[in-house]
């Protein structure tokens, strides 16, 4: 009797399984390099209560307004310090320190590049297979650097697409 329900477990666990990992296969975060230049008081202290200077490159949907929906998703992503991500930073930003975010760079870049404050070429707006790089930088080096994929999303708005971005500032800015 034990045998013979024990030869169904393993379907079960599938079966279990299934929707949860159906779940996961929207989005991914597939790397996340913490470099030995993070460190979670300098973050603090380069970003706490101040404008951080966030450069948005690429634009997957050909949208207008595209950066600063971008922007408002990392704004609502709890990073630790209050920090306000944005294109035009004000006086109390700190200029050794920013984030690059680039859409389907084309071709694909590393963090070095990223952090170089070159503009990136970037492939036509393709909602079907959407591949992002993000680096928060110092002094022109990466301190993290994170990639992630979403496919077949329907806009900035879109769930799947959401969700993304916040999976990457997590893994970009950990605590």
């Amino acid at each position: 009797m034990i045998q013979h329900a024990l030869r169904f477990l393993p379907l079960a666990a599938l079966t279990l399984a299934g929707p949860i990992l159906a779940g996961c296969a929207s989005d991914r975060v597939v790397v996340s390099d913490i470099g030995i230049r993070y460190s979670r008081v300098e973050f603090s202290a380069a970003a706490d209560g101040r404008d951080l200077r966030t450069v948005v490159q690429g634009n997957p949907f050909g949208t207008p307004g595209f950066d600063q929906a971008v922007l408002g998703i990392m704004n609502n992503t709890y990073v630790g310090p209050k920090t306000n991500f944005t294109s035009t930073p004000g006086p109390t930003a700190k200029r050794d320190y920013f984030v690059s975010l680039v859409f389907n760079p084309a071709p694909d870049v590393v963090p070095q590049v990223l952090c170089s404050g070159k503009p990136i070429p970037t492939a036509a707006p393709n909602p079907g297979e959407i591949r992002a790089r993000a680096a928060f930088c110092i002094t022109g080096g990466e301190a993290t650097a994170v990639i992630g994929y979403v496919n077949d999303v329907t806009g900035p708005d879109d769930p799947n697409f959401v969700s993304m971005i916040k999976h990457m500032m997590l893994s970009m800015f950990p605590y």
